[in-house]
């Protein structure tokens, strides 16, 4: 086991007694948890759409960690969605990483599972902070696939000189299962390998918002390369190039692609733009439509000159010369007054 592996160990306090959870782990838990929410007079949709009791809610809490985490695995969203729309992202736990530093976002997202990634994204779900960079992440695997490869074959050889024996089969079971999870892991590693860094964010569309803000709107990239984006980074400078910063914002909050930027300077023009970043890293960036604006607000223009002042004097005295041109002219013996022009 590599020393990032006890490390990871050794900092959680969530362990898994005995070996990994079983592969029909989660269906158990989604046969189980509907026959609870059906009770006896009314059917799952019912309670599903309509509300649950409190006791149902205290009896589920104790093993919600776990479950978010096999449903994921399982790539079970049925039971992703239940479990979600009866807890919250804390009631679940589901950003606290678990003995092999993942969260169920990084296993939804790993595993190219785009329905469940945007569900664990819209309920507050986050990556594994033990990921800092692209490199950690694929280092980090491997240590997954190699783990989990030489105790399968540690159970095998047991297993094999044991022979029919309860412990034998006890540890066939354990067996399967890390046969199971290693194939898991290769699938993660293979999404890994397989992705691309996103495209740009589209629609950026950029107003102003008060004196000294603005807001900027955007949409997903449109070419999502099967692998979601889990962030957003919105930039804004003074200068056209971006060669020297204003400030930047990160966005992993996706319920909405929007933010404002303040604390801005009256009048001052401004240029933004706005990238994605997924497990592979950030994207091109895209700039904003209009590409620059400047904070104002037309109630501090009261008293200011305008801007079109000496505009209508500017046409008067055009107009007169056009008169003086035309003074010989004449119509029906009359000569061309205003209205004619």
């Amino acid at each position: 086991m590599t020393q990032q592996m006890q490390n990871l160990q050794l900092s959680q306090t969530r362990k898994c007694p005995g070996g990994p959870a079983s592969p029909s782990a989660a269906k158990r838990l989604y046969r189980n948890l509907s026959e609870k929410l059906r009770g006896s007079a009314s059917s799952f949709e019912d309670t599903y759409f309509f509300g649950k009791t409190d006791r149902l809610r205290k009896a589920s809490a104790m093993q919600g960690s776990d479950c978010i985490f096999e449903a994921v695995e399982q790539q079970d969203l049925d039971t992703v969605q239940i479990l979600l729309y009866q807890f919250s992202a804390e009631e679940l736990d589901m950003n606290t990483p678990n003995s092999q530093g993942l969260t169920p976002l990084d296993i939804a997202i790993m595993t190219n599972n785009t329905p469940i990634a945007k569900l664990l994204l819209k309920a507050g779900g986050r990556e594994s902070p033990h990921f800092v960079s692209v490199e950690s992440r694929e280092a980090h695997l491997s240590s997954l696939v190699l783990e989990a490869e030489r105790r399968a074959a540690e159970l095998a050889a047991q297993a094999q000189r044991d022979g029919l024996s309860l412990e034998a089969c006890q540890k066939d079971k354990q067996l399967r299962a890390w046969e199971w999870r290693s194939k898991l892991y290769r699938r993660m590693r293979t999404g890994f390998q397989h992705a691309r860094a996103p495209e740009a964010p589209s629609m950026v569309r950029l107003s102003v918002s008060s004196s000294t803000s603005l807001t900027v709107n955007f949409q997903e990239p449109q070419c999502l390369n099967s692998t979601v984006v889990t962030r957003y980074r919105v930039e804004w400078s003074c200068l056209k190039d971006f060669s020297l910063l204003a400030g930047e914002m990160v966005l992993d909050n996706l319920q909405s692609l929007k933010c404002t930027i303040s604390s801005l300077s009256t009048g001052r023009l401004y240029y933004i733009r706005v990238s994605a970043y997924n497990m592979k890293g950030w994207g091109p960036p895209s700039c904003s439509l209009p590409p620059s604006a400047a904070p104002s607000n037309w109630r501090e223009s009261d008293g200011r000159e305008p801007r079109r002042r000496g505009h209508i004097e500017a046409m008067e005295r055009l107009l007169q010369q056009v008169r003086a041109t035309h003074t010989h002219y004449c119509c029906g013996g009359r000569r061309l007054n205003d209205a004619n022009l």
